[in-house]
């Protein structure tokens, strides 16, 4: 006799589908409360962890599920697409393999398989799998938006625009997906040039995605770490004796060009992108906690800066021969001092652009849900960089030169000048491989996946010029005419 589902997980798909990712927790985490070895509870509460960036956990969640139950199809999918989150690839094609033997008609799976040749670069794979069931008609959605994405990528905008339109307005399927489907269509019609199109795709899938952004929280905060840290006494407060000059941190908005200018100290010999890590938040609030960083920060000595120092290095410790390591986590524009302090000889480097065509961009990306809460609306992507910069014009009072600034448009517009300043920067001297970052073969994992997979372009340049007074909302939240 089959075993019957706890009704708790049907409820938790059901909480999960709809957005609802606190309380699908909490329902999977009372069944293996109580049945500790039900592998469908730990595989959705494996995609429940995946969903709001707990891979570690999530991980481990789903191989114990088909250790425990091998033979369903949909937790080797699954396994497979945090295997392709974590950029995993090649292993991502062996475990939807593993899948497509079980159930070779799994339309998820096929879907998957389809994103990971995507994300390898390799659309007309993508086509070759998912075009037949385009064919027949009757396709997932899954498979249209797969489908719709190759063929962007392969120059045909509009068929991947009317490929996505018959879907609407999926009202049934789950909120991700149809975030999804919004999303992509906005990239399809945008491609195309029908920008009223596209920006009304991107309002739908942001009023998907919408999670309340508090500015007077921000607002608080930024305060917080600026008393913390006050310019006309910051050089003389005391540091730790970490002396290193070979730790890089890149701070800025999303879309700004920071992942550019990573890979392109990543192309050189002794460079190595370390990605977006977690790290610093991490220790601040093992440190610090709920208590107040202006509260706490004044009174540390050099001893305890030097054991949040070495808190930090052990935790981003990694096996390679490169002098210099990059953190990309762009959150720790906050944390500018607090890094100076740790590491006296760190360079800073401060990644801008255009704040018009860098809203744009936030506006048009989908990103994970229940993150970057100002990005899903207009006046709050406006009101959040300004906040994002009174914060930088801080930061800059305080160490001034000891900060460089790239401009995503002049890193554009004269490549080798900018990389060559940012090399130098760094400490490092002029490698041509530099120029040619898009050849290093190096797996990226944030937003920016597909520029840094290609040569310099310059299409981004004065994006927002094409939505005109559709921004409306954006200029008047930055103070713009």
């Amino acid at each position: 006799m089959a075993k019957q589902t706890d009704p708790r997980l049907i409820q938790a798909m059901q909480a999960f589908a709809s957005g609802q990712t606190q309380q699908a927790e909490m329902l999977c985490r009372s069944v293996l409360a109580e049945k500790k070895r039900d592998d469908l509870a730990m595989a959705l509460l494996a995609q429940v962890c995946n969903a709001t960036g707990k891979y570690e956990e999530s991980m481990q969640l789903i191989r114990n599920a088909i250790a425990k139950n091998n033979k369903r199809a949909d937790y080797h999918g699954l396994l497979a697409d945090m295997l392709t989150t974590k950029g995993d690839f090649r292993n991502a094609l062996d475990a939807y393999d593993k899948a497509l033997k079980l159930q070779p008609d799994h339309h998820g799976v096929i879907a998957g398989k389809a994103n990971t040749w995507l994300r390898l670069n390799e659309p007309n794979k993508a086509i070759k799998l998912v075009e037949p069931f385009i064919k027949k008609g009757g396709e997932d959605i899954t498979i249209s938006i797969v489908y719709a994405k190759a063929l962007i990528e392969g120059g045909e905008p509009h068929d991947a625009a009317e490929v996505l339109l018959k879907h609407l307005p999926a009202k049934k399927e789950p909120i991700e997906t149809r975030r999804t489907l919004y999303f992509v269509l906005g990239k399809a019609m945008e491609k195309a040039g029908e920008y009223n199109g596209a920006f009304e795709a991107y309002q739908e899938g942001n009023s998907l995605s919408s999670t309340g952004f508090d500015i007077d929280a921000c607002v608080k905060m930024h305060d917080d770490c600026i008393k913390a840290f006050p310019v006309d006494s910051f050089a003389s407060m005391p540091t730790s004796t970490n002396y290193d000059s070979g730790r890089v941190f890149i701070v800025g908005m999303l879309r700004s060009g920071s992942t550019l200018t990573e890979q392109i100290i990543d192309a050189h010999p002794n460079g190595k992108g370390l990605g977006e890590l977690e790290n610093l938040p991490r220790i601040l609030n093992t440190a610090f906690g709920e208590d107040l960083l202006s509260s706490k920060w004044p009174s540390l000595d050099t001893a305890q800066l030097d054991e949040l120092a070495s808190a930090y290095l052990l935790g981003a410790q990694c096996n390679t021969n490169e002098t210099v390591l990059v953190d990309k986590q762009l959150g720790n524009y906050q944390f500018v001092g607090v890094i100076k302090k740790l590491f006296p000889n760190a360079k800073i480097i401060h990644c801008t652009r255009n704040p018009l065509s860098m809203g744009v961009s936030c506006y048009a990306q989908k990103l994970p849900p229940y993150t970057n809460a100002w990005a899903s609306d207009l006046h709050s992507i406006g009101h959040f960089y300004n906040e994002y910069m009174r914060m930088m014009r801080h930061w800059n009072d305080c160490l001034g030169s000891a900060m460089l600034e790239v401009s995503y448009e002049e890193l554009v517009a004269n490549q080798e000048t900018t990389t060559r300043r940012i090399l130098d920067f760094c400490g490092l001297d002029f490698d041509p491989k530099c120029i040619e970052f898009w050849k290093t073969g190096r797996t990226v994992l944030t937003l920016s996946q597909d520029q840094v997979r290609r040569p310099m372009y310059t299409s981004s340049i004065a994006r927002h010029e094409q939505f005109g007074e559709l921004l409306s909302p954006l200029r008047d939240a930055l103070g713009m005419e």
